[in-house]
C-alpha cells in the first residue's frame, strides 16, 4: 500500500516540476508585487533539463534592498504566488539575494528569467 501512495505522490509532484516555467511565472509577478523592482531568475536542473521526482524548482529574486531578504518576504511572496494560482504543494525553493551578496553565496550561473 505504501508504494502504491508513493508511486500517486511522485506523479502528481513530477506533473508539477514539468510546469516549471509556469510556476516560475508566477513566483516571477509575486515577487514583483510584494518586493518591487528585482530580477527573477530560475536555476539548476529545471532551466538544465535535469528534473527528478525529487527535484524542487530553484528561484532567485535579485533585490536592491538588503532588507527584503528576509524569511518574512519569502512567505508574503510565496502566500501571494498561491493567490495568483501557485499550488500550494508546488515544489519551489525561493531564495532572495542582492547583487552584492550574490556575488559571494552564488556560484552557479543565472541561467533563465521567466517572463511575468
Amino acid at each position: 500500500m505504501l508504494n502504491g501512495r508513493w508511486a500517486r505522490y511522485a506523479l502528481e509532484r513530477f506533473s508539477l516540476l514539468k510546469r516549471w516555467r509556469e510556476l516560475a511565472a508566477i513566483i516571477a509577478r509575486a515577487c514583483r508585487e510584494v518586493a518591487g523592482d528585482c530580477e527573477v531568475y530560475v536555476v539548476g536542473g529545471a532551466v538544465e533539463d535535469r528534473l527528478t521526482v525529487l527535484s524542487d524548482i530553484d528561484v532567485v529574486a535579485m533585490v536592491e534592498d538588503p532588507a527584503l531578504r528576509t524569511i518574512d518576504v519569502v512567505i508574503a511572496v510565496k502566500r501571494r504566488a498561491e493567490e495568483l494560482g501557485l499550488p500550494e504543494d508546488a515544489p519551489i525553493d525561493l531564495k532572495i539575494f542582492t547583487p552584492r551578496n550574490s556575488k559571494n553565496s552564488w556560484n552557479a550561473a543565472f541561467i533563465k528569467k521567466p517572463s511575468g
